[in-house]
């Protein structure tokens, strides 16, 4: 972590640098652009942002948390560069000793944990210049940053980690809660997962009046506003609101093996969250001209704002890229992920055949440019996911202990995207259900590898061929902890 750990604060977007060997003893000048960063609320605003925007780099959740890393992992793609030279080919493959492979890791490793230090800094910050914020505003921002450290250690542990299900015991990540330069023990993955439930509850009790939770995420007529002047709450899905608490909640729970408390957690989200966060119409997808809602944009808890998203699917996606650097998917792989029911919109709005021609096989168009420019809904033009309210009805079926109640919640979504309701008759195993659906829901969102690592499944659909599958095991499921960690410690 030292090659890391540098003390940061965001302002209006960019990352300000400057020694952290002591947090108390900082520079005079360091400290005193801390104090012009707190001792307004504007600055207090900035600040947070820069944190947001920090987790859109490419090194973390907007690109290879995303977009490529963990997708490939997944079996999601398939490089079509053989050559043994390619760092996503070899993803893919699961040669970790790779050393374009291991550049990938170690800056997603690099870019979490320097994240976190942001957040810690600005935790201790904002107690130490009080009277800016109201209790209420307070409340909120470090209700955000709670939930934002949970998440970014819990991604840790979910990458590098061991598989949880069997080795709970074993050595795992680091947990940093103070902005320190020294490098913190690593740390078992049960206790791991004990902090990130603490910062989740944290983040539960302050995000209690989360104006989400009255006016929904677009809380632009919020009487607050006019009351507290508050920037804060305006547009709760593109931060981390209360729902997206309790959904992480669900999350890690879920991973940690406690079905019951995964489940109340869920059944909250669905309970409450479902009149804000309204399932997508069909007519929003393949009716709406020139801006159609591929990420099915309603139903996401929580969002960032990427305004490069366009840019990285050009790099990775775009049709007009080369066989040797477009990632893409067999036609037979995405047949069997659909069942051939291409009635799916997750099918029709995110795989189809390039219009120019350039290409012969299905592109991924999930993330290509609206070509509307007009538009200014930025929830369709930029967001991009990171939980959906459709893991609270997958989590709420996998722990529910009634086949048809369970069922039902798997028919929810199915319903809403375009297909029949499965009978408990027909169904010999819902987990195989639920697999289907994670495997068609998630594209470029990051979350296939780490359910199939949470199940531990010892073989999963090998996504360089057309058919087939590929063993897995402690080899393939336990990323190694990048060497410019351990070379320091």
């Amino acid at each position: 972590m030292k090659k890391y750990i540098k003390f940061l604060f965001a302002l209006m977007g960019c990352i300000i640098v400057a020694s952290c060997d002591n947090y108390l003893d900082v520079k005079p000048e360091n400290k005193f652009l801390e104090e012009q960063v707190f001792s307004t609320k504007q600055g207090i605003s900035d600040a947070l942002n820069g944190i947001y925007g920090d987790m859109i780099s490419n090194n973390g959740y907007g690109g290879n948390l995303t977009l490529t890393a963990v997708e490939l992992l997944g079996q999601r793609y398939k490089p079509l560069d053989f050559s043994g030279s390619s760092p996503f080919y070899n993803m893919a493959s699961f040669e970790y000793e790779d050393p374009g492979v291991q550049g990938y890791f170690s800056a997603i490793w690099g870019q979490l944990y320097t994240n976190i230090l942001t957040m810690n800094n600005f935790l201790e910050a904002i107690e130490e210049y009080p009277n800016v914020l109201s209790e209420e505003q307070k409340d909120l921002v470090k209700g955000e940053v709670y939930g934002l450290r949970a998440m970014h250690h819990l991604d840790l542990l979910r990458l590098f980690g061991p598989i949880y299900s069997t080795n709970a015991t074993d050595e795992a990540i680091p947990y940093y809660t103070k902005p320190l330069a020294e490098a913190t023990p690593f740390l078992s993955a049960e206790k791991v997962m004990e902090l990130i439930l603490d910062d989740l509850n944290m983040a539960e009790m302050l995000l209690t009046n989360d104006p989400v939770r009255t006016a929904g995420p677009q809380s632009l007529d919020n009487e607050l506003i006019i009351e507290l002047d508050d920037k804060f709450i305006l547009s709760r899905n593109n931060r981390m609101n209360y729902y997206a608490v309790k959904a992480l909640q669900a999350r890690a729970n879920l991973y940690a093996g406690d079905s019951e408390s995964a489940l109340v957690a869920a059944k909250a989200v669905i309970d409450e969250a479902s009149q804000w966060f309204p399932w997508t119409q069909r007519a929003e997808v393949f009716g709406a001209g020139n801006s159609p809602d591929r990420i099915m944009s309603k139903e996401v808890l929580f969002s960032t704002i990427n305004t490069a998203l366009y840019s990285r699917h050009n790099s990775y996606f775009a049709a007009n890229l080369s066989d040797a650097a477009i990632l893409t998917s067999d036609q037979d792989r995405l047949d069997q992920v659909f069942e051939g029911d291409f009635n799916d919109y997750r099918y029709t709005t995110t795989w189809f055949l390039p219009s120019n021609g350039a290409k012969d096989f299905p592109t991924f168009f999930k993330y290509a440019e609206i070509t509307d420019t007009d538009t200014d809904d930025l929830h369709i033009k930029f967001m991009q996911p990171l939980i959906r309210i459709t893991e609270m009805y997958y989590i709420a079926a996998e722990t529910e202990p009634n086949l048809d109640i369970a069922l039902g919640y798997l028919n929810t979504v199915r319903n809403n995207r375009g297909l029949i309701s499965l009978d408990s008759q027909n169904v010999t195993d819902i987990q195989i259900e639920i697999m289907k659906e994670y495997q068609k829901e998630f594209y470029g969102e990051g979350q296939l590898f780490f359910y199939y690592k949470r199940l531990n499944i010892a073989e999963i659909p090998n996504g360089l061929q057309p058919a087939g599958t590929i063993d897995m095991g402690v080899n393939q499921y336990v990323v190694p902890i990048p060497r410019s960690e351990t070379d320091y410690r």
